[in-house]
C-alpha cells in the first residue's frame, strides 16, 4: 500500500455545541457559524488532489464534509459516508449539560470535572468512568472506540490503496481519543469545529502529523 495522507476534519459548529450539550450519536444541526467553519476549513485544503472522501454518517459531519466539498479545486474521485467514523456514544448523558455530566460521571472517584479527571488519569480513564456511571452501558469505552477507529482504517487501507490523499470529517471527542492515543496530550485542547488534524498512514503504521489546527 502506498503512503496515504489522511485529512482529518471535525464538523462545524452545532446547535447542541452552542448549548454545551452532550452530542455523541444524538446529532443537532450546523448553525450559521458551523457552515463558517466547514468553508473555512474547506477553504484552506482546497488546493488538496483528494482521491476519496469519508464521513461519519451523522448528518452534522455529512454536512460538514459536503460544504468542504464545494470549495475544493477537485472533486474527489468518490465519497462515502461511514458508521466507524460517528461520534463516541455518550449513553444515557447523550443531550445532557456537559458540565454536570462531568460532575456526576466524576463524584465516585473524587473529581468535579472532565480535565480534573484528565490531568490525574488520562482520557481512558475519563471515558472508563462515563461508562461505568451509565445505567444503560451504551456510553463507550475508550477500546470500544479504539476498536471503531481500528476498523475504520482498516476500510480505507483496503478501498483506498491506489489513493494518496483521504479526507475524512468526523467528530470531536473520536478525533481527541485518536489524538490521544498517538501520545498528544490533549489537556484543555479539545478539537474546535472545522479544524484539522493530519494523519499519515503506512503499511503497518500511524503518525499523528498535526493535531487541531
Amino acid at each position: 500500500m502506498a503512503n496515504l495522507t489522511v485529512y482529518i476534519v471535525r464538523h462545524g459548529e452545532t446547535l447542541l455545541n452552542t448549548f454545551k450539550r452532550m452530542q455523541g450519536w444524538c446529532d443537532s444541526d450546523l448553525t450559521k457559524q458551523g457552515r463558517q467553519d466547514a468553508i473555512k476549513a474547506g477553504q484552506s485544503i482546497h488546493a488538496v488532489h483528494f482521491d476519496y472522501s469519508y464521513s461519519s454518517d451523522l448528518k452534522r459531519a455529512i454536512d460538514t464534509k459536503n460544504l468542504i466539498l464545494q470549495q475544493l479545486d477537485h472533486a474527489p474521485g468518490q465519497t462515502r459516508v461511514e458508521r466507524n467514523f460517528r461520534e463516541v456514544s455518550f449513553g444515557y448523558f447523550e443531550g445532557l449539560p456537559s458540565a454536570t455530566t462531568w460532575k456526576e460521571v466524576g463524584q465516585t472517584a473524587g473529581y468535579s470535572t472532565q480535565a480534573e479527571i484528565i490531568a490525574d488519569k488520562g482520557l481512558a480513564k475519563a471515558q472508563q468512568l462515563m461508562h461505568l456511571a451509565d445505567p444503560t452501558g451504551l456510553a463507550e469505552t475508550n477500546q470500544q472506540i479504539l476498536g471503531r477507529w481500528r476498523a475504520g482504517i482498516t476500510q480505507i487501507r483496503n478501498e483506498c490503496a491506489g489513493g494518496t490523499n483521504i479526507l475524512l470529517v468526523t467528530h470531536g471527542t473520536f478525533i481527541r481519543t485518536l489524538a490521544d492515543y498517538h501520545h498528544i496530550n490533549t489537556l484543555n485542547n479539545y478539537p474546535k469545529n472545522g479544524s484539522i488534524s493530519i494523519l499519515k498512514l503506512s503499511d503497518n503504521a500511524s503518525e499523528l502529523m498535526s493535531y487541531n489546527e
